[in-house]
């Protein structure tokens, strides 16, 4: 008496097909079993289905002509591993303009935690290291930080970024001055953000006030 196949590897509730082979009898019919109790189901054609319980089992096909005559097979259930998850810290986030700020990126369920990290919007939405260390682009917005598992790259994390533009001070040259009526003069605004500083020069005059940036 031969069963075939001899091992089975199934996962929970999973099924698979046993086939019996009788030899030295005409009589080649078998009764199908599942040995012990919690291991499964099977029916008379030797269809299985296994328990939701992880475990080894046994199938046993006995021969109809003698009873005493029986083959097993050695069946395994086994849970399939938990799907590998990411998650991103901090999520979401917020800086400004230019300035850096550190994410961080928990995997579980692989031996291999490391990520790749990108911006979703590509350049025009900063740049990051390999460490985790983005830098804001000089434009305030919306963006997106995605760290991907090394392990399994279909599994990603992202956090959603606002950049601000933030104006740190303004000074503006000369702090005072004289004009005689109806000269005119020129002053310059230096506007330092977060980005660095930038001037704007004005000529005043009777007439008005022009701005040149």
């Amino acid at each position: 008496m031969q069963v075939s196949p001899a091992t089975a590897n199934i996962a929970p509730l999973g099924t698979a097909a046993f086939a019996a082979t009788v030899t030295g009898t005409a009589n080649t019919a078998v009764t199908w079993a599942v040995i012990g109790t919690g291991g499964g189901t099977i029916d008379a054609s030797g269809h299985y289905t296994a328990p939701a319980t992880a475990g080894s089992y046994t199938v046993r096909a006995t021969s109809v002509a003698d009873p005493t005559a029986y083959g097993d097979a050695a069946v395994t259930v086994t849970a399939p591993p938990p799907p590998v998850t990411v998650t991103v810290s901090p999520s979401p986030a917020a800086t400004n303009s230019c300035l850096t700020l550190t994410f961080s990126a928990t995997v579980t369920n692989a031996t291999n935690h490391s990520v790749t990290w990108s911006v979703q919007e590509g350049a025009a939405g900063g740049t990051i290291t390999a460490g985790g260390v983005y830098t804001a682009p000089a434009s305030a917005g919306t963006y997106h930080v995605v760290a991907t598992s090394v392990a399994d790259s279909t599994k990603t994390a992202v956090s959603t970024v606002t950049v601000t533009d933030r104006i740190v001070s303004v000074a503006v040259s000369p702090s005072s001055t004289t004009v005689s009526p109806g000269g005119t003069t020129q002053f310059t605004a230096t506007v330092t953000t977060t980005c660095g500083a930038f001037q704007s020069t004005a000529t005043a005059s009777p007439t008005g006030i022009a701005l040149v940036r």
